[in-house]
């Protein structure tokens, strides 16, 4: 009888490791909105991967255009919390369920204010985790001022019911 029992055991052992990757690879999504596709394509990195319950997304730069100056970034720092409501639409979620936010900026004092406006205009509660640093430069060139990382909690039972308007890829 013991001999049976740590037979069964082992192979339900086994089961559980050949099925473990693929049940893990499963559960990992590469959300990609339709306006992000080419970026995917030609930088080779993912707007924001699901791993379980939580969706990571890529940082988003508020970057100035041409026509723009550091005098006033508020423009560029819509246009980058409107790209992180995209990705986060696209995984099926919202602000709301944000849990933590690093942002990045390249003059701490100076943009600090104009973000933090923007980000209370359009960051309900309950508020995620935030935490600000500045640094010396971003990608993208002097334009690319501020970028901003954002983790959510989405379980996929609820990403599921509310479906999703992304590419997403296994």
């Amino acid at each position: 009888m013991r001999q049976a029992k740590a037979i069964f055991f082992t192979a339900i052992a086994a089961m559980v490791l050949i099925h473990a990757p693929t049940a893990a690879s499963a559960q990992k999504q590469v959300i990609i909105p339709e306006t992000l596709k080419d970026s995917y394509e030609n930088f080779r990195f993912a707007p924001a991967v699901r791993a379980g319950d939580m969706v990571y997304l890529s940082g988003v730069v508020a970057r100035l255009q041409d026509d723009e100056t550091d005098a006033d970034i508020t423009p560029a720092v819509v246009r980058a919390f409107e790209e992180i409501e995209m990705i986060l639409k696209a995984s099926g979620g919202d602000w709301r369920d944000v849990v933590d936010v690093t942002s990045y900026l390249t003059d701490l004092d100076k943009y600090i204010g104009p973000m933090w406006a923007v980000k209370q205009e359009r960051v309900p509660a309950p508020y995620p985790a935030w935490t600000a640093i500045g640094v010396s430069q971003l990608f993208g060139g002097e334009k690319a001022i501020i970028e901003i990382k954002v983790t959510a909690y989405l379980p996929l039972a609820e990403a599921a019911q509310s479906g999703t308007d992304g590419k997403a890829e296994n």
